[in-house]
């Protein structure tokens, strides 16, 4: 059995060239995203004021507490007639 008539006499092409795909890609994505930044809604870009302390309440705190809720159970079936 002869290990030789399997051989590729073609000469091996050129080395592809990868980067300008890269780089069109990477200036497309900058080109998405800047619109993307751009079109962002305010309230995502505003920055929210400092917080400060509250002011002190005007309307006077209830001194009793509400009454507790009445639970009342649920009659199983309706009454006969």
């Amino acid at each position: 059995m002869s290990s030789g008539w399997l051989t590729d006499l073609d000469p091996p092409g050129p080395r592809e060239r990868r980067w300008p795909f890269y780089l069109v890609w990477m200036v497309g994505g900058l080109a998405v995203g800047a619109v993307l930044v751009s079109h962002m809604p305010a309230s995502l870009v505003r920055v929210a004021p400092p917080l400060t302390a509250p002011a002190a309440p005007t309307v006077p705190r209830q001194v009793n507490p509400p009454p507790p809720l009445r639970v009342v159970p649920l009659p199983a079936a309706p009454a006969r007639p």
